[in-house]
């Protein structure tokens, strides 16, 4: 509808897939939360990104009460492609993970 977005990653190496999420965005009045489900994190339940800063290239959300991670960022570097960087302390120590993803054509 007009306030919500829904879409799945999934993450592929060869023919297993060894991750994959649910992903909603939902605009609540002037708020726009990213919320991803995983099926073997956090008991299968959603978790509530807020939006904390946006520009015309990049999308940040965060939920500093969330184990790891507490901030996600979208970044665009092409029209094609775009990375996606998570980040947050986890057992105490700084940790960060990037994606790097390219939009596929169907075959």
């Amino acid at each position: 509808n007009d306030s919500i977005y829904v879409g799945e990653s999934h993450f592929v190496i060869g023919k297993d897939t060894v991750f994959s999420e649910k992903i909603s965005l939902i605009q609540e009045g002037n708020k726009l939360f990213y919320i991803p489900t995983v099926n073997d994190q956090n008991n299968g339940l959603p978790v509530r990104f807020m939006l904390t800063s946006s520009t015309d290239k990049q999308l940040v959300f965060e939920n500093s009460k969330h184990d790891f991670p507490q901030k996600i960022e979208y970044t665009l570097i092409t029209s094609d492609s775009l990375v996606a960087e998570i980040s947050g302390k986890s057992e105490g120590k700084m940790k960060k993970e990037t994606f790097s993803m390219k939009r596929m054509k169907k075959k």
